[in-house]
């Protein structure tokens, strides 16, 4: 059996990161191979999870308390590792989740000051154990540039997203901290180049790290003998 890897892609708002995963998402499902990978999100992810979302993001009559918010986003983690992430680790699959705890540590840790990064590594690790991805995309941008796109799109923001500029650059600030701490799992990506452009930048990035999933298959004919 193939050994299981872990692959998550952070970034602050408007960053592309949800282009870039659905992009991947609709790759891979033209794939011989397609159950081998599971999509998953945070705050989300299992019935329970989702209701933490929305409580997380859409919650406008009684904001919950920084803490609140923090263990919230802890509780829909533990959902998820739990019934999610790790089964499908220890079956051999490929597991991309949009967001995992270095968002925590960007947003609630040095944005919203909570807990210190090092608190918040050690909570996580006392809630879902040693799990670590394997690899994480973080797709770089200035805020000010974020601001912008966010402000040319007719979608409506959540509650984090409605954050100001000096909470954003935070969260990229914390971002930075920890993709220069945890050097070897991180790939930035430079997110303003072009949506194509980017995403070729990860197929062959996970053709170096996971060659064994992105072998080349076989063409109609070959498959037909």
């Amino acid at each position: 059996m193939k050994k299981g890897y872990f692959i998550t892609f952070e970034g602050g708002e408007a960053c592309g990161k949800s282009t870039q995963i659905k992009m991947l998402r609709e790759y891979l499902s033209k794939r011989d191979n397609s159950d081998d990978f599971l999509f998953v999100r945070e705050p989300g992810g299992t019935p329970l999870a989702e209701e933490i979302r929305k409580l997380l993001l859409n919650y406008e009559v009684d904001k919950p308390l920084p803490m609140t918010e923090l263990l919230l986003f802890c509780a829909s983690r533990v959902e998820n590792v739990y019934k999610q992430i790790l089964p499908a680790l220890n079956n051999g699959k490929i597991v991309i989740a949009d967001r995992f705890y270095d968002s925590t540590i960007a947003y609630q840790g040095n944005a919203r000051g909570i807990m210190s990064s090092k608190d918040i590594l050690s909570l996580t690790k006392k809630i879902i154990g040693g799990l670590t991805p394997n690899l994480t995309f973080y797709l770089k941008i200035s805020p000010e540039e974020a601001f912008k796109r966010k402000s040319k799109m007719d979608e409506g923001m959540d509650r984090i997203e409605k954050e100001g500029l000096l909470f954003h650059q935070k969260v990229k600030e914390g971002y930075d901290f920890i993709s220069n701490l945890e050097k070897d799992r991180f790939y930035i990506l430079d997110a303003t180049k072009s949506p194509q452009e980017i995403f070729d930048e990860i197929i062959n990035v996970l053709k170096v790290k996971i060659p064994e999933y992105f072998t080349e298959e076989k063409s109609l004919d070959e498959k037909n003998f």
